[in-house]
């Protein structure tokens, strides 16, 4: 069985790590492995092993030794974590020597900004654990079976819908701006009692900035233009002012005179009820703790000290509550969990309601793949839920071996470990299937990317361009255009987006075991109804899951009709910046 994986593997083919765990599980062999979550509690796993016997090679051992650490990895992306606890059968000898292996392939003991590959997972975990004073985390090996499985927790959603409403509801007397962070640009709603009255779309490159006051910088600027275009009265000058300011492409430096001019002439602008900030990286307690998106790539090359460095970012929320009246809140969310919290408030203004109940899980689909889930309680779960970084893919040992920026590589940007969805759901998996269906299928299409400068071959690999001009909106976007319109290899592309967010799911269903069954899909991959098509075909190749549009379908709310109604703007674009306003009214 494992010589047949190898073999596809080698040839290209993916290797689902969910139809590997199912194919093992017929040995009868297994480790038990229990969780303990930093709140408290624990989570149960079983993972299925082959027999000793069928590991005999060097390669096959080094499978089933991947496929193992890939597992564990997937636990504390996803979840976090004090401890995992293991427990084995003393006789298997061959599983024993993979866990005796744990704290050195998983770097325990070394230095955060010293750890690669499986080891980075834990930077973010300790830092979770950290903001919450918790130790750091550790593997526990213990010989013989689990004597007590944690009970399932059963909680009442009686109340979850009613929440979800009220947020619609303070949002009709208050003033308050939802701020969407994306990897190529931040979108803005400012809403003023429960009508949209100004929209921002700012494009910039965070992964490029070699310090924290870089990135903060422009995300104050933009809140204190949103404040100046919400009290500005409807005149000539005035108008002409807001149009500067809101411009796309209006430069720091055009937005700042603009917003200089406007206070001097029509003085102090309005304070804001609530600000809420979707945050791309992971986010415990309203605290930014992840620190290893590629988002924060250069201020962690340029560090003399990046846990200091990063930890300035935590002054976000305290900065940002200095633009909103005595009393006021700053709330922060991951992008993802700001997904499904967007989800299930619109879901609770509509005749699918009741869906609530069994919580909402959302993704988002732009420059990464962000996930979110708001659990049977209505919450969301402080937990990492970095599935972005789970792997799902064993196999296609061919594309292993470019570099990570490469864009045929299956390699992640800050971890180097293959076959994560990083590479296969999100911008850059867009990228990757269209250069192979391309070269496959038609390379005219593949020279025309060279042409326009989408993209470039040199000595080292196939990269997007990104300077003088940043093209990789503007490469997805020209894939999307060729897949809207019918063309074969770009609607391959979306297709295979979709069979590896059927993939991502199936992790998440082993790792979570959410009630939920439907993912809620926002971003720019459903901004073109055909895509979306596109990707709801391609995730019928594993079954089970239904694929919702994070569109003009779930458009039921004041503020996002609105939007809806906005002649330039979609609810595929900006709906996540009007979940941010609802999140930000005071609970």
């Amino acid at each position: 069985m494992i010589s047949s994986f190898i073999n596809r593997a080698k040839q290209g083919e993916s290797l689902y790590l969910c139809e590997i765990r199912d194919a093992f599980s017929s040995s009868g062999i297994s480790i038990e492995c229990v969780v303990e979550l930093p709140v408290g509690a624990q989570r149960h796993y079983i993972i299925p092993f082959p027999a000793a016997s069928s590991t005999e090679s060097a390669g096959e051992a080094e499978f089933v030794k991947e496929y193992f650490y890939a597992n564990i990895y997937n636990l504390i992306s996803v979840l976090g974590g004090k401890k995992i606890t293991l427990y084995i059968n003393p006789e298997y000898s061959h599983i024993k020597e993979l866990c005796a292996a744990l704290d050195d392939v998983f770097q325990i003991n070394v230095q955060r900004d010293k750890r690669t590959g499986y080891g980075k997972c834990l930077n973010v975990t300790d830092r979770v654990n950290a903001a919450i004073g918790q130790l750091p985390f550790r593997f526990e090996i213990v010989s013989g079976k689990c004597e007590q499985v944690p009970p399932k927790s059963e909680a009442s959603l009686a109340d979850a819908i009613v929440v979800f409403r009220n947020a619609v509801k303070a949002a009709q007397n208050s003033v308050l701006c939802g701020i969407d962070i994306g990897g190529t640009d931040i979108k803005v709603v400012g809403a003023v009692n429960g009508r949209i009255k100004v929209l921002k779309e700012y494009d910039w490159c965070p992964s490029d900035m070699t310090t924290v006051d870089e990135l903060i910088t422009p995300i104050i600027l933009i809140t204190r233009v949103i404040r100046v275009a919400l009290s500005m009265p409807d005149t000539d000058r005035a108008n002409e002012l807001r149009k500067v300011m809101l411009c796309k492409d209006a430069s720091d430096d055009e937005m700042r005179s603009a917003l200089e001019a406007a206070e001097k002439e029509f003085g102090e602008p309005v304070l804001l009820d609530g600000i809420g900030v979707n945050f791309p990286d992971v986010v415990i307690q309203n605290k930014i703790v992840g620190g290893e998106t590629p988002k924060t790539q250069s201020i962690r090359k340029h560090s003399s000290d990046y846990e200091v460095e990063f930890g300035r970012l935590s002054s976000l929320d305290s900065k940002l509550l200095a633009h909103c009246k005595s009393g006021g809140t700053v709330k922060l969310a991951n992008d993802g969990s700001l997904a499904a919290y967007t989800a299930a408030v619109e879901l609770a203004h509509s005749d699918r309601a009741p869906e609530v109940e069994n919580g909402v899980f959302a993704h988002t689909l732009g420059t990464d793949l962000g996930s979110g889930w708001i659990d049977e309680n209505g919450k969301i779960p402080q937990i990492p839920l970095e599935a972005y970084n789970c792997v799902i893919d064993l196999g296609n040992y061919p594309a292993r071996e470019f570099d990570a920026l490469d864009l045929r590589s299956v390699r992640g940007f800050g971890t180097g470990i293959a076959g994560t969805p990083q590479k296969y759901a999100g911008q850059s998996g867009a990228y990757r299937f269209a250069i192979q269906y391309f070269l496959e299928g038609a390379p005219e299409l593949y020279q025309e990317l060279i042409a326009k400068g989408f993209i470039e071959e040199t000595n080292d690999g196939i990269y997007v361009i990104t300077s003088p001009r940043d093209m990789r909106k503007g490469l997805l976007e020209h894939i999307m255009v060729m897949a809207d319109n019918g063309q074969p290899q770009a609607q391959l592309v979306f297709r295979a987006i979709g069979k590896f967010l059927a993939a991502t799911w199936r992790e998440t269903e082993f790792i979570l075991r959410p009630k939920a069954k439907r993912r809620v899909l926002f971003g720019r991959f459903v901004k073109r109804q055909n895509c979306f098509k596109l990707i709801q075909e391609g995730s019928k190749e594993l079954p089970g899951l239904t694929l919702d549009a994070g569109d003009d379908t779930i458009a039921f709310t004041p503020l996002m009709q609105d939007l809806k109604a906005d002649p330039v703007y979609t609810v595929a674009q900006f709906g996540q910046a009007v979940g941010a306003a609802y999140f930000a009214v005071k609970s």
